[in-house]
């Protein structure tokens, strides 16, 4: 893999550090909403959006998975190839996040609170590791051997903690979410009125 090309790979990610939420992922697929169809009327959006959540949350541990081992490479002798094969991966990872973000926009308006609340709290976490993905992968083609140089260092270790943050927020959310529904069948089970 050459730096050079890796650059020309990294305009998904220099955009999508530069949009806003709803339009995040339009670069990797249209954002626009489908015309209906006799199936969106049954369609289980909340079991969808949980789905493209927990899928999120497998790419962010993907990514904080890279980005630990990037900073491995700090510590050690190793070429520029290896760096650029981690964060060539990473950025697959955030372009993944940022498709699925654009559809759980899109869904957004049917889904749970709890759901929406998630997509709220992780898409600015998107963006941000891609801010530092992006400056990763600028200063790799800049500099190909300085990798103990701070800067980068800061950089991966700003991506390790964004995904590790994005991997955390769904799991709490998911947590939260499956502890209120066991609450509301207990509740119903025993007759008692919410917040008795």
């Amino acid at each position: 893999m050459n730096v050079k090309n890796l650059a020309a790979g990294t305009l998904l990610v220099a955009g999508l550090a530069a949009m806003p939420v709803s339009s995040m992922a339009a670069t990797a697929e249209s954002c626009v909403p489908g015309e209906a169809t006799p199936e969106s009327y049954t369609w289980d959006f909340k079991a969808e959006a949980s789905k493209l959540l927990d899928q999120i949350r497998v790419d962010a541990v993907k990514a904080h998975g890279q980005a630990d081992l990037i900073k491995t490479y700090n510590l050690e002798p190793i070429s520029w190839q290896g760096h650029a094969e981690e964060l060539t991966a990473i950025k697959r990872e955030i372009n993944d996040m940022g498709g699925k973000l654009c559809r759980l926009e899109q869904i957004r308006r049917v889904l749970a609170p709890w759901q929406q609340q998630t997509i709220d709290r992780i898409a600015p976490q998107v963006r941000l590791m891609a801010n530092s993905a992006t400056d990763a992968i600028s200063f790799l083609n800049l500099n190909e051997g300085n990798f103990w140089e701070p800067v980068y260092q800061k950089y991966t270790s700003n991506i390790a903690q964004d995904s590790g943050r994005i991997s955390r927020s769904v799991t709490n959310f998911e947590e939260y979410a499956k502890a209120h529904s066991e609450e509301m069948h207990l509740q119903k089970s025993l007759g008692v009125k919410a917040g008795a």
